[in-house]
């Protein structure tokens, strides 16, 4: 006999078989009493929580002869010609392979002939977020407006990804996830009837595994029952065969942890790798072990929270009350990130062991449970130091236990003790009471100890040369005493008087620089400088300050530069200063009154342009640069605001001549120009984005490429909008012109 798979075979056949789903199995089973059938339904949930069934017994209660209270009767023709899919009018599809808009069209045309034999021709369609665009715009208006007999049941993981269009057409069900208990209970059920022996604790890794998904969850039982062999099946074979750690070492390893035993991972983490375990997985486990504590902290009844043994349970209550809350989200936090780490890492495995070293290392860690050692006598207290003579230095007291042995260093002594050392204070004659115990330095850390700067003494500072050009008189050195003397007594040396500078207007260029023969000559014979070579001193009352300075003409004028209070500038020709002129030009103007008569007034002359400069020219854009960049902006605002004019626009050419604006377009898009016209936003926006770069233009014009081409023998292009119509009173002197026959001049640029 063919096998079978244990969730084809124990598929629900009745709404009575559906696990949980309460709230729509009622609404379905009541629809189906009261014969208030909808047109189109959606369910929509996680994997394994009966879409799929529900839609399959729902198109046979429906279409059922002999239903009872809701549920069909599988006994009839109709309901086993659904079962075994001889009946056409149920249609079951997956669209994940059937997406394109062919396959829905191919449905739309057939559902509007009547079913064969039964009441309702139902479709099926599973995965239907698959569908793409184009056959969700063909599906609409048939889900929108089916015939009466058409039922549509659509299925799928990701409502997310339907369209809005398509929800607001059908009565949506969400399905929930079915709880342990409830897969146990379904699990225990299959398990009777297969004769498939099996413990408690097993089925209930099965369901926490199935993560509640019922048909996971039976496919697992499924996978165990052919591998036992017929023995009994534990939860041991159930982890196994998953692949799934078992809590034991799960404990262990959080243990080594939050002791920070970095000794004792490597090796769990090499039996990890020997024993074929997912690294990833193993990793999600762990961080729902260190989850599963924080629970034990929280809830009084973690029982009820935690899918696990009761023994499990305890140890986690026992690793939970060594530790704090912090730690363990600490610890949750860096293993949901090396999630992401490992799936793109080169080597899972180093990433692993290093990331778990890491954590071990961390500050906050537990102390292992050891015994605490027995309690000892105290010692005896050190006796007291004798008191030192006052003359002599008092010595450095030893270190405390908890130190460590950089505090043994000597530790220099302060200057105050060096100068006690070296005058000692006069001991009376009579000294009736032995002199006072030194007093104890303050405790100071034994790296400051190691590490005090040797005490400083201070020295007479020795003199600086004097360059010879400032040098002073010679001045008697005061005579000192030594201060191993009397260092008290030491006198200062008497503040030396600053030459102060020359005066700036005294100071010339420096003479050219000699021959070099000359100076190699000469050099000899060159005298030392003297004494009387130095300037005099000038007082400081009689050097000019800037002000005078900036008003007088020195020999030096970078000097004179210098001192100026306002610079001037000298009108340097720059390539810049020559683009922003333009040549100067003679344009001959004759005098009106020469070439007109004397009865005809003189026309009113036009007043000249303004000169445009070279840098003008290229700032305003009279060119491709300010064409390409009003163009750019344009499209941009199309493009955002426009969408459908965009796409006619896109191939535009945007120039401009006098105070008009010109928009050239294609002529395949001639059908498309009245449109663009008829928008007085867009040609509006048009005009103000190439003002910006011509700010003298008034009038927009949309013409196609042969009419821009042909615009100066046919006027104005093709009638564009914008352009300003001839006054009425050249109208009706045309008209007049033409009845009569007299010849009209027209003068161009009045």
């Amino acid at each position: 006999m063919e096998h079978v798979a244990l969730y084809r075979l124990y598929r629900p056949m009745n709404f009575d078989d559906i696990v949980e789903q309460e709230h729509a199995v009622a609404a379905l089973r009541q629809s189906v009493i009261l014969g208030k059938i909808g047109h189109a339904y959606l369910f929509c949930g996680t994997r394994g929580t009966g879409k799929t069934s529900i839609a399959k017994v729902f198109s046979r209660a429906i279409n059922c002869q002999h239903p009872v209270n809701g549920n069909p009767c599988n006994e009839c023709e109709i309901c086993k010609g659904v079962i075994d899919g001889s009946l056409l009018d149920v249609i079951e599809m997956d669209a994940a392979s059937n997406n394109s808009v062919d396959n829905i069209r191919r449905i739309c045309d057939e559902v509007m002939f009547m079913p064969a034999k039964a009441k309702y021709k139902v479709y099926i369609i599973d995965e239907v977020h698959m569908l793409s665009t184009g056959a969700f715009n063909a599906l609409l208006k048939t889900l929108e407006e089916p015939p009466a007999h058409a039922v549509f049941l659509l299925a799928t993981t990701e409502p997310h990804r339907i369209p809005a269009t398509i929800l607001s057409r059908c009565q949506r069900y969400d399905f929930r996830r079915i709880s342990n208990e409830s897969i146990v209970k379904r699990l225990s059920y299959i398990s009777e009837k297969q004769k498939i022996s099996i413990e408690p604790d097993a089925l209930s890794a099965i369901a926490t595994i199935g993560d509640g998904a019922l048909r996971d969850s039976v496919s697992l039982l499924d996978q165990v029952s052919t591998t036992s062999g017929g023995k009994t099946i534990t939860r041991d074979d159930i982890l196994r065969i998953t692949g799934i750690v078992d809590e034991a070492f799960l404990n262990k390893f959080a243990t080594a942890l939050l002791e920070g035993r970095a000794a004792d991972l490597l090796p769990l983490c090499r039996e990890l790798a020997m024993d074929g375990r997912d690294l990833i997985r193993f990793n999600l486990d762990l961080a729902q072990y260190f989850r599963n504590i924080l629970v034990t902290q929280i809830s009084p009844a973690p029982q009820t929270l935690i899918e696990s043994t009761s023994s499990a349970i305890a140890a986690m209550k026992a690793l939970g009350s060594r530790t704090d809350s912090t730690t363990l989200l600490f610890f949750i936090s860096r293993l949901s990130d090396l999630t992401n780490e490992l799936k793109w890492s080169p080597s899972a495995r180093t990433s692993f062991e290093i990331m778990m070293l890491r954590l071990a290392a961390r500050g906050n860690k537990i102390a292992p449970p050891v015994v605490p050692p027995l309690k000892t006598a105290a010692p005896a207290p050190a006796a007291a130091p004798v008191a030192a003579p006052v003359a002599t230095p008092a010595p450095v007291p030893a270190p405390a236990p908890e130190a460590p042995a950089i505090a043994k260093a000597p530790v220099a002594p302060a200057p105050s003790e060096i100068k006690e050392e070296v005058k000692p204070a006069p001991v009376p004659a009579v000294a009736a009471a032995p002199a006072p115990a030194p007093k104890e330095p303050e405790a100071v850390p034994a790296i400051a100890k190691a590490m005090t700067p040797p005490p400083v003494i201070d020295k007479p500072i020795a003199d600086k040369p004097i360059p010879a050009i400032a040098k002073p008189a010679e001045e008697k050195p005061v005579e000192t005493k030594a201060a191993e003397e009397k260092p008290a007594e030491v006198k200062t040396a008497e503040p030396k008087v600053v030459t102060p500078p020359p005066v700036l207007d005294d100071i010339t260029a420096p003479p050219p620089a000699p021959d070099m023969d000359f100076m190699a000559d000469s050099a000899p014979n060159i005298p030392a400088p003297s004494d009387d070579d130095v300037p005099e001193e000038v007082p400081q009352e009689d050097l000019p300050d800037a002000a005078e300075l900036s008003k007088t003409q020195p020999t030096s004028p970078n000097l004179h530069k210098a001192f100026s209070s306002e610079h001037v500038s000298e009108g340097q020709n720059t390539n810049l200063a020559k683009a922003a002129r333009e040549p100067e030009v003679r344009v001959p103007d004759m005098p009106n009154d020469i070439l007109m008569p004397d009865d005809v007034p003189a026309p009113v002359k036009a007043p000249a342009k303004a000169p445009v400069s070279n840098l003008q020219k290229v700032i305003h854009g009279n060119g491709g640069d300010a064409f390409s960049a009003a163009r750019s902006e344009f499209l941009d605002y199309l493009k955002k605001d426009y969408t459908f004019e965009y796409m006619y626009m896109c191939d535009c050419k945007l120039t401009w001549e006098d105070q008009t604006v010109w928009c050239i377009m294609p002529d395949s898009f001639s059908q498309s120009i009245d449109d663009i016209r008829g928008n007085p936003i867009i040609m509006t926006h048009l005009l103000s984005i190439c003002q910006k770069h011509e700010p003298s233009l008034l009038h927009v014009n949309v013409v196609t490429q042969q009419a821009f081409d042909t615009k100066d023998s046919s006027g104005s292009g093709d009638g564009a909008t914008g352009t300003p119509e001839r006054p009425d009173w050249v109208k009706a002197v045309e008209k007049v012109s033409e009845e009569n026959g007299i010849p009209l001049t027209h003068v161009k640029d009045m």
